[in-house]
């Protein structure tokens, strides 16, 4: 049975959070609040977690290649992840209509890109979404060859990434088309791998492995302060995004690990529980400030934005639960 950590889900809560005032305030707020040390983090918390909860998952189990990619797995995965997408789909494309009905604004997004996880009406951080949709069909295997051969996986995933990260510094296509440089899976694959081998040192089953995390944190640490307040920039990687690749990610992992470490596995401190399930609640809400940033891209006041993506994902949380319950049952 899959180990359950409750801080994990107060870690999701307090990410999303940080994900709505990331898009609320201005990059100057950002930069004088050190908020490549927290609200900064929002992303690449959510794709250790991603690693951590699959290292989880496949822990002490004796997979075969063809336990993984069953219709139980997709229909899972339809479940959790495409079918709340498809109805704010809908939901989208009918607040976008009466958003032009009363302000006569042009502000749909309608191309292929929809296919891939963009909104009808898009707004910030909508890559995440196709990060996810990515994530579907590669996370199994990953998981599948980390449980075998965990080294050879691991070192095989940074390579990967940084391979990526160069040869996408060759490509003028992504100076045009930003979106799929933005969410291409290929730029977390490090990301993933911190967040298995840290499901093993929160499982008991490699302490050891505390000591590279809590080092490599402290010198991602390092580096983020260098690259952001003092103007360091790596060559031959697309400078955009160099305060979320390989040598950041370990800062996020650390974050998590203290988490873990400081908090309790089970609690209920209303505060505590409160912010577990604003964390179960985290997709909901995304895919809800994304619509709402499409409509309103600098919205009223960051603690407007935040009340309301708060308050309106929750409830498209519960009565979406609800409905996946009533249709699949």
């Amino acid at each position: 049975m899959k180990q359950h950590f409750q801080q994990i889900d107060l870690l999701k809560g307090l990410a999303i959070i940080a994900v709505i005032l990331l898009h609320s305030l201005s990059k100057q707020e950002l930069i004088e609040s050190f908020a490549v040390f927290h609200i900064w983090q929002a992303v690449p918390l959510f794709m250790v977690i991603m690693g951590f909860n699959l290292g989880l998952s496949y822990s002490g189990k004796t997979l075969q290649f063809r336990h993984l990619y069953t219709l139980h797995y997709f229909q899972k995965k339809a479940i959790r992840i495409i079918f709340p997408l498809l109805l704010l789909y809908v939901i989208a494309i009918g607040a976008g209509h009466v958003w032009q009905q009363l302000y006569g604004e042009e502000i749909f997004t309608l191309g292929w890109e929809n296919f891939i996880g963009v909104l009808p009406v898009s707004g910030k951080g909508n890559y995440f979404i196709t990060l996810l949709l990515q994530s579907i069909l590669l996370l199994p295997l990953i998981g599948y060859t980390f449980h075998r051969k965990p080294y050879l996986t691991i070192a095989t995933l940074i390579a990967l990434e940084i391979a990526f990260l160069i040869i996408s510094f060759q490509f003028a296509y992504f100076d045009e088309n930003r979106y799929l440089y933005d969410a291409a899976f290929f730029r977390y694959l490090s990301a993933i791998a911190l967040g298995m081998w840290l499901a093993r040192l929160a499982s008991g089953e490699q302490p050891r492995v505390k000591w590279f995390v809590i080092l490599s944190g402290l010198a991602s640490a390092l580096y983020l302060y260098i690259h952001q307040y003092q103007g360091v920039s790596l060559p031959y990687i697309r400078p955009e995004w160099q305060a979320q690749l390989v040598l950041t990610f370990p800062y996020a992992t650390l974050l998590i690990y203290l988490a873990i470490l400081l908090f309790p596995q089970r609690s209920d401190n209303q505060l505590f529980v409160t912010m577990a399930q604003i964390g179960k609640a985290s997709y909901h809400i995304f895919l809800v400030q994304v619509l709402y940033f499409g409509l309103m891209p600098e919205g009223p006041s960051a603690l407007a934005n935040l009340a309301f993506c708060l308050a309106a994902g929750y409830a498209f949380f519960l009565v979406e639960s609800w409905f996946s319950e009533k249709i699949t049952s």
